[in-house]
């Protein structure tokens, strides 16, 4: 067994590229209608969306794109713990984000984003020419959201921890129908305060897959 680090957007956004309108389905929920919390319906995407021009200089999307990520080093302890009025801002920003990623709205996702964050979640779209034009047609296009049964659900975010360079860090526990493995996962999403707004700097996911699922792979230790 290997443990990878993925992108978490990666999948969905080029899903949405490849297959149009496959994924979505009339009669997504709205906040309103959700008996069950965890189901972070795409009305709950808001903010300022990031402009395309914005959005194709940082993955250069006109150019040669941009290589993967270097991977995260994390040493614990996290750092100290986020006060509660940070907490509830971290648990919202999640939510938020994932919102978009559930509604296919590239450019506000990549508005809750750092530029670094945008980097982490949409890299694999600039791995061809090919991806890329894609890329340039879907991110300016109108969104298309998830099927109800793909729609990602929050479990909980938690232990959010004030790091030493200012970010915060927290756990998010989700379940993503769409790729492996099946059932809750946790990821450590790292969040930077730009203007008095946390925006999602990176994150890394500590879910076990497949050995064969992908080529980010490190030996589990």
């Amino acid at each position: 067994m290997l443990r990878r680090w993925r992108a978490l957007a990666i999948v969905p956004v080029a899903a949405i590229l490849v297959t149009g309108g496959a994924l979505a389905q009339d009669g997504t929920p709205v906040p309103g209608d959700a008996e069950n919390p965890r189901l972070v319906a795409p009305e709950e995407c808001s903010g300022e969306p990031r402009a395309y021009d914005d959005i194709a200089t940082i993955l250069m999307l006109d150019g040669e794109g941009v290589p993967a990520p270097a991977m995260t080093q994390i040493t614990p302890p996290l750092g100290e713990i986020a006060s509660s009025e940070v907490e509830l801002a971290i648990e919202e920003a999640a939510r938020t984000v994932l919102a978009c990623f559930n509604a296919g709205d590239i450019p506000r996702a990549a508005g809750l984003m750092t530029e670094n964050g945008v980097r982490r979640a949409y890299w694999g779209l600039t791995i061809d020419e090919e991806n890329r034009a894609l890329a340039r047609e879907r991110i300016p296009a109108a969104p298309e959201a998830r099927a109800v049964d793909a729609l990602v659900r929050l479990i909980t975010v938690t232990d959010a921890s004030t790091l030493p360079d200012g970010r915060v860090a927290a756990f998010v526990v989700l379940n993503e129908p769409l790729l492996p493995p099946s059932g809750p996962e946790t990821l450590l999403f790292v969040f930077a305060d730009q203007d008095g707004q946390w925006l999602v700097d990176d994150w890394i996911d500590f879910s076990i897959v497949p050995a064969n699922f992908g080529v980010e792979a490190t030996s589990a230790g």
